[in-house]
């Protein structure tokens, strides 16, 4: 058990509760805290303090917490925002060092509001005082009937594996009540609010340690500190379920680098939570079949086979299959066969999908799923049923009952989609062990999602060796530009090269003179010649530079050229031209949330066009860097298509693991930007061609 456990569980599984805020008013909203840990049964004392004297439901409210004479555990404050200060001093007073505060009034409303969280967070850290919220509707832990929302919560909510931690209490509440509906009951609920104290990665690294919590599901809106939710995150054995809004952020500041013009924030956040190992949700529907799905027996391949008794819903749901990638076997016709003489009329070919419409025996139905699920070629049905006549309820009950036994029989999945009246409905989710769905999409879908999870295991983050690396040079590179927001092109490719990058060779000119000069030393061949400026990040549109030159007059023009652009003290670069290769980019940011992140993707001019690129977190492993390479829409052409040999990935991946050190290594890079890199064939290796470094001053 770990030390945040103990320190936790006080938020919890208190034995003693004072509510601050309360007064005989029937519209008092610390009379309904009050209301729900009776109606839950709460097992501990919950005592009333507030300014008005009397009675509430039956107990004395005390004016003071100095007038209760024992100890409290955890103290819940529901007063203006502007008496929060006062009674925290009067907590830590009172010895109490765990408190909820539900009131709102901070920074929610603005400016106005920052000055009183400094105040609450000052004396939280003076008198060692834990506290969730502000601006939150608190806890509630069903294993003990602790309910501290301060509106009435809805009665007939059921114990059960899934804890909600969410940054909205309406958002949290709506998933209790969509989980209450399929009858999935919950463990814990925590609404955080503005998380001024206590934030989502003490709650997470708290419930991954609940035994009482299987499956943690998350609302927020902003991550506290992106980097520690992955690092926690990752080493979760139980699945976790992230549902994130706010999702168009993205910076609005200019974009000084393809690096910064290719960030989005909600990408991101894809990145990172794949990397956690959470799962991410966009709707409660999504959520609800994911837990659903978590019921089935784990499908151990993708074959399936669906039956239903309309026509119509099972060609939609085959249609659903064939969406998420699963197989529709085709059935034998012996089997077929077997089943033909029980149908009616004999009008419908029977196939996969199979059309039930013409069979009225709900028994055949149960001997045809067990055969199906007998079949080693079957990994999954979909079963489809739809009934509203009282004369077919309980043969369908039994049908349905018979089907949970078979699905415990054979461990194979069957996932039912049903049409019937919501009574009936209601009255299935209580009876079931196997979860129901209202249509065939939710019902592939959560296939899909049992299909797609892994179970899972405490991992530790990888790191891979970064050999030949002069660091020291590298920060004396840096140093010699403090003050300044850029590298020079001449800096920024010193620096790469202190890393292990391989530039074309290449000199510099002042001048004709120097650049015919520079233009001899590289043997008088084919050279790109560019500015040496650090504002020029889109070259080719700003006419910054030119390729191929291989005469003194072609020489000569371009440097009066690029001299127009840049002034009299223009300084160029000559390079010798690359060999032929495949063009991609590599960068990467120090991002406020996440921090050093790495980019890679296809790259050169279309490159903010195509948007072909992937995030990760830096450092990253050469494992996880031949993820990043096989993650982009175009890792097909870096293998070799159409009988072009395949790219050096051996060589992506190495430059991936350095660009990502550099990133981890000096905080003080803000944005880093090599485009294009010119990756040749496997074994050949790579060059990189240009490089942009911005710095954070």
């Amino acid at each position: 058990m770990t030390d945040i456990y103990k320190h936790f569980s006080n938020f919890f599984y208190p034995k003693t509760v004072a509510v601050i805020g309360v007064s005989p008013d029937e519209n008092n909203l610390g009379r309904n805290i009050i209301q729900n840990c009776i109606d839950f049964g709460f097992m501990g004392e919950v005592d009333s303090v507030g300014a008005s004297e009397g009675v509430v439901f039956g107990k004395k409210i005390y004016h003071s917490l100095n007038d209760i004479a024992h100890e409290i555990d955890l103290a819940i404050i529901l007063t203006p925002a502007k008496t929060i200060p006062e009674i925290l001093e009067q907590c830590a007073g009172k010895g109490i060092k765990h408190v909820v505060i539900e009131s709102g009034g901070f920074s929610e409303m603005g400016q106005r509001g920052i000055p009183l969280e400094k105040a609450c967070l000052d004396i939280a850290r003076k008198f060692g005082i834990r506290f969730i919220g502000p601006n939150c509707i608190g806890v509630t832990n069903m294993e003990n009937g602790l309910s501290l929302p301060f509106m009435t919560m809805q009665k007939g909510l059921s114990i059960g594996p899934v804890s909600v931690l969410a940054q909205s209490g309406g958002v949290g509440l709506s998933l209790l009540n969509s989980l209450a509906k399929e009858n999935i009951g919950f463990n814990k609920f925590i609404s955080v609010g503005n998380k001024l104290d206590v934030d989502e990665n003490e709650l997470l690294d708290y419930l991954i340690r609940d035994e009482g919590t299987k499956i943690i599901m998350i609302y927020l809106e902003g991550f506290t500190d992106g980097r520690r939710f992955v690092d926690v995150a990752k080493h979760s054995s139980k699945p976790i379920l992230v549902y994130k809004s706010n999702r168009f952020t993205k910076n609005a500041k200019s974009a000084h680098s393809h690096t910064a013009a290719l960030f989005v924030d909600d990408k991101l956040v894809d990145c990172a939570l794949d990397e956690a190992g959470c799962v991410r949700i966009n709707s409660i529907d999504y959520a609800v079949d994911y837990i659903k799905s978590i019921f089935f027996p784990p499908l151990k391949g993708n074959r399936l086979v669906v039956a239903a008794r309309s026509g119509g819903q099972a060609i939609i749901a085959a249609d659903s299959c064939t969406y998420y990638g699963f197989q529709l076997i085709t059935l034998p016709k012996e089997f077929l066969r077997s089943f033909e003489s029980s149908f009616r009329a004999n009008v419908i070919s029977l196939q996969n999908p199979l059309d039930l419409g013409d069979l009225f025996d709900l028994d055949l139905y149960a001997h045809l799923v067990e055969e199906l699920l007998k079949r080693d070629d079957v990994d999954g049905v979909l079963l489809g049923h739809a009934f509203f006549e009282e004369r077919e309820r309980d043969a369908s009950r039994i049908l349905l009952r018979r089907i949970d036994q078979l699905v415990k029989k054979y461990y194979k999945p069957v996932a039912l989609f049903i049409l019937t009246e919501i009574e009936e409905m209601n009255y299935l989710k209580r009876e079931l062990n196997t979860p129901i769905f209202p249509a065939p999409e939710n019902a592939v879908r959560a296939l899909k999602l049992s299909y797609g999870r892994i179970e899972k295991k405490t991992s530790v983050t990888e790191t891979s060796p970064v050999p030949c690396v002069e660091n020291q040079r590298a920060r004396e590179i840096l140093q010699s530009a403090e003050g300044r927001d850029h590298l020079l092109l001449s800096e920024a490719m010193d620096l790469l090269h202190a890393y292990g990058f391989n530039f074309p060779p290449y000199n510099f000119a002042k001048n004709e003179s120097e650049a015919l000069k520079a233009w001899k030393l590289l043997n008088g061949g084919g050279v790109a010649m560019k500015i040496n400026r650090p504002y020029v990040s889109h070259k080719s549109d700003a006419k910054a530079i030119y390729l191929n030159l291989s005469s003194e007059t072609l020489i000569r023009n371009a440097f009066r050229n690029l001299r127009n652009i840049g002034g009299e003290e223009t300084e160029v670069l000559l390079q010798i031209m690359s060999s032929m290769g495949r063009e991609i980019i590599l960068g990467g940011r120090q991002d406020p949330v996440f921090g050093p992140i790495v980019l890679f993707g296809l790259g050169g001019i279309f490159v903010e066009v195509l948007e072909d690129v992937v995030w990760r977190l830096a450092p990253v492993s050469h494992r996880e860097a031949g993820k990043m390479i096989g993650n982009i829409r175009g890792s097909k052409i870096l293998k070799g298509v159409r009988g072009e040999p395949s790219c050096d990935i051996a060589a992506i991946e190495d430059m991936l693991v350095r660009v990502s050190r550099i990133m981890v290594d000096f905080p003080e890079i803000q944005e880093i930007d090599i485009n294009p890199v010119v990756v040749f064939s496997h074994g050949k290796g790579s060059q990189a061609l240009d490089a942009r470094v911005v710095l954070n001053k």
